[in-house]
């Protein structure tokens, strides 16, 4: 006979029954005393409270953080933010990074103002951390309420999920995007069981919709993707379980009502989501056009794409967190990584009772969530398991657009979390019935224990604590300091000398602390729950101290790794901290960067990492430059084959073409056509005699349709007198003559107007990025074609005449996107407010 799956009455029933046939343990339990209401109130304000010992500065001092990612999009951001300040219309395009590139990964035009942006005008300071905290723990806690977990245990998952060190690091970094997603993940889990499990479906409809919709709101799609894996196990899980169980029907029922709330948060979102989509293809994230003309799929490189996989023995940090020494930053770290800022903890005590959960915890519910981190750890190994990984790579759905494979670890830790307060609630189960005893403790306890007295004893001897290839690396650079050769017998003397003696004992030093400091942590949980099920203490006891125990072992390891030279006054903007770094050679460019025009020209901050920051140069003029995850694929392809001819030659032609008038370096550089324009203290400005203009005519064309070749052709040829077209054919017929001339009399993101004149058919290059999804030009109000030249560029056939040739940019996308997502966002919000009047309706009938 097919097993029938309780209902939620069905569960109260049979624990009300086992708590009346429970035994009397002689144990006075205050807590249990405690009314329910106000239990679930302490622990949720002690939860709260918790992330205060790490962010005391944000909590209680006044400060904010203003890390290093939040100042490279406020600057990346600068031309989107004025233009609408200025006009109130989406910019669309930002016209200071890149010259020039769509805006959907800068900043988020979002068409329907939602909680998350009205608490982020109220309290702008103190958002970041503060309320990304409140959503994640909140959110755990309503998740395993909804299970029917008691107090203490839901308290467990939620320090373990919330309060990982990853967490902590990249609220340091100012990855406030990825924190948010995260965030709201918890939410989108107890949306899930409430559609999968209970029967208020139109309340558990609304949840998972607009838990979904805020993770996609937050813009950091890489969260959510990572946690659509042990969604869907538990998805298939849910299913095959509704086969054995013959109830096919209901479940169908509610799979459709978890596809439909999924399609209403997408469709909610479907402005900014349908232009990202659009744009991915032109991305970085789409690939290279030369790597798929040479037989390659879209998508990121895979080398690119595995950078920063976790090494293998590097797991061991999810248990021993300085194992592989601390954060690149302190110069302990070892590990396979070029750097880190941590490493991805799990916990002391969340691992016990990980164990104990795996082990004892009934129900099949948990082998979802062990499949889920097992898959997910596998996948954080990245080149580490290279032939496992590149199968799913080049062949599951958008995994080859995200890079890091380390993040993967986010899924494992919170799959594993989930079953630690399984093992919680177990031993609370087990205690209450009378039935928990040492016994049913030796195997998970006793693996806990070999494993931190293993490493306690041995890590000294098992690890070797030298990265690959370091020998070698400090060799050069003693080498080159001292004027000798890197293989001489000195300079490796002195390099071994120095790894053995300076560098390894330090490394040493941390991982064999964090083992004994993993063995403490160990013995006092396995103590608390020995003593438990040897009936000394009540059960509540012994949990409260492992809760704070947890907190404590999380909080300590999370405060190592938070980078808080970040920090600045609550009282101080984004945009201050970047005013305060902006130096007298960017006042100079500022000051002369449109020299008489409507439209500026563009610098090149060469000796300021150019093409990877954006500070503080497009804070304050356009760069050929900028810092960006998803540049235009065919703009890296110049930046990698076309802005040097060789590594130290510039190639003047692409920066003429580029408008690149003034170039910024520490010190005056000797370039042919270029000449000194200020030099002080922070460096010099050196300006293009040779630039061209922001529109100009040629003398000849070139059809190179193969990018390969196109791309070629930028570094021989005149940018002034010949274009190379990729997408004419046959060669638009011109006629070089003297009569022309080409004045742009209005200059912005979402339009260009020109006066262009010439007496014979001519064709004209215009110094913006080509992207063909949504600009489009006229030409005496004439849609004209828009050609794709000197392989970023934009090109025009001009016949011959004056004309007025207008550019403007409206995707599509865009328009018509955000009108869907105010028509989504509301009919979810109805959902919710129907949901709402149900359950008052009931409750009136009770």
């Amino acid at each position: 006979m097919a097993k029938k799956r309780q209902t939620p009455s069905s569960k109260r029933s049979s624990r009300k029954a086992r708590k009346a046939a429970a035994p009397t343990t002689g144990l006075t339990d205050f807590w249990e005393q405690i009314p329910l209401k106000y239990r679930h109130l302490i622990v949720l304000v002690f939860l709260l409270i918790v992330p205060s010992f790490i962010f005391s500065e944000v909590y209680f001092g006044g400060q904010q953080f203003v890390a290093h990612d939040i100042q490279q999009f406020r600057a990346t951001a600068q031309s989107v933010i004025e233009y609408q300040e200025d006009t109130g219309e989406d910019a669309l395009w930002a016209t200071n990074i890149f010259s020039g590139m769509p805006s959907y990964t800068v900043i988020g035009n979002k068409a329907f103002t939602h909680l998350d942006t009205l608490l982020r005008q109220i309290f702008p300071a103190m958002f970041i951390p503060v309320f990304p905290f409140i959503f994640c723990l909140t959110g755990v806690y309503f998740f395993f309420w909804l299970m029917g977990y008691r107090p203490l245990p839901s308290a467990l998952a939620a320090l373990g999920i919330c309060l990982t060190t990853y967490i902590p690091i990249i609220v340091g970094a100012g990855h406030n995007s990825k924190l948010i997603a995260y965030s709201w993940i918890p939410w989108v889990m107890a949306g899930y069981w409430m559609l999968s499990r209970s029967d208020k479906r139109l309340a558990g409809l609304f949840l998972f919709a607009i838990a979904l919709n805020f993770t996609l709101r937050a813009e950091h799609v890489q969260v959510l993707y990572y946690f659509l894996f042990p969604l869907g196990i538990w998805f298939i899980y849910d299913g095959v379980a509704a086969f054995r169980e013959k109830t096919l029907p209901d479940w169908s029922r509610r799979a459709a009502l978890i596809v439909a709330a999924g399609l209403l948060a997408l469709a909610a979102n479907i402005q900014p989501y349908w232009s990202i989509y659009e744009y991915t293809p032109y991305s970085t994230r789409g690939g290279s056009e030369l790597q798929q003309d040479a037989g390659t799929s879209g998508g990121l490189d895979i080398d690119y794409a595995f950078a920063w996989s976790q090494g293998r023995a590097e797991l061991l940090t999810l248990i021993i967190p300085e194992s592989f020494g601390g954060s690149s930053a302190d110069g302990t770290y070892w590990g396979p990584k070029s750097f880190t800022s941590g490493p991805h903890y799990l916990g002391a005590i969340i691992f016990l009772l990980f164990l104990i959960g795996l082990v004892r915890a009934p129900g099949r519910l948990k082998y979802v969530f062990l499949g889920s981190g097992i898959l997910t750890l596998l996948f954080s190994l990245g080149s580490n398991l290279y032939s496992f990984n590149s199968f799913f790579f080049h062949y599951m759905p958008f995994y080859n657009k995200f890079r890091t494979p380390e993040t993967w670890l986010i899924v494992t830790v919170f799959s594993f979390s989930v079953i630690a307060a399984m093992g919680m609630k177990w031993i609370y189960d087990s205690w209450k019935d009378g039935t928990l005893s040492l016994r049913m403790l030796y195997l998970p306890g006793g693996i806990a224990l070999a494993i931190a007295l293993f490493f306690t004893l041995f890590t000294g001897s098992l690890l070797s604590f030298e990265k690959d290839g370091e020998r070698q690396q400090i060799a050069r650079q003693v080498a080159g300091q001292q004027n000798m050769r890197a293989d001489d017998p000195q300079v490796r003397q002195f390099v071994n000398r120095y790894i053995e003696q300076e560098i390894k004992p330090q490394r040493e030093e941390k991982a064999t602390s964090d083992s004994r400091r993993f063995l403490i942590f160990i013995l006092l949980g396995s103590g608390l729950i020995g003593v438990i099920s040897l009936r000394i203490i009540p059960a509540n006891y012994a949990l409260a101290g492992l809760v704070l125990l947890a907190a404590v072992d999380l909080t300590q390891v999370g405060s190592r790794y938070v980078d808080k030279s970040g920090l600045i006054s609550a009282g101080v903007s984004s945009k201050d901290a970047l005013a305060r770094q902006v130096r007298s050679i960017d006042r100079y460019i500022e000051q002369n960067k449109r020299d008489g025009q409507v439209w500026p020209w563009r610098t090149f901050p060469l000796g300021d990492n150019a093409f990877s920051n954006a500070v503080p140069a497009a804070f304050v003029y356009p760069s050929i430059g900028g810092y960006s995850g998803a540049k235009m694929s065919h703009y890296q392809d110049v930046i990698d084959h076309a802005i040097y001819k060789s590594p130290t030659e510039l190639n003047m032609q692409v920066l003429n073409m580029l408008n690149t008038r003034f170039l910024i370096y520490p010190g005056p550089l000797n370039l042919p056509g270029w000449d000194v324009a200020y030099q002080g203290d922070e460096g010099a400005v050196m300006e293009n005699r040779n630039v061209l203009p922001k529109a100009w005519f040629v003398d000849s064309l070139a059809v190179r349709p193969d990018p390969a070749v196109a791309i070629g052709e930028l570094n021989h040829f005149d940018s002034a007198t010949t274009a190379v077209l990729m997408d004419a054919d046959p060669i638009p017929p011109i006629t070089p003559t003297g009569n022309r001339s080409a004045e742009v009399t209005s200059y912005g993101p979402r339009e260009i107007e020109l006066i262009v004149l010439t007496d014979a058919p001519s064709f004209l290059v215009l110094s913006e990025i080509y992207y063909p999804k949504g600009w489009h030009a006229t030409l005496n109000d004439e849609p004209v074609d828009i050609h794709r030249t000197n392989y970023i560029l934009r090109g025009f056939e001009i016949p011959a005449g004056e004309h007025a040739l207008k550019l403007r940019f409206d995707p599509r996308s865009h328009i018509l996107g955000s009108r869907l997502s105010w028509i989504f966002n509301i009919i979810i919000l109805l959902i919710g407010a129907a949901a709402l009047a149900v359950h008052f309706r009931k409750n009136d009938e009770l």
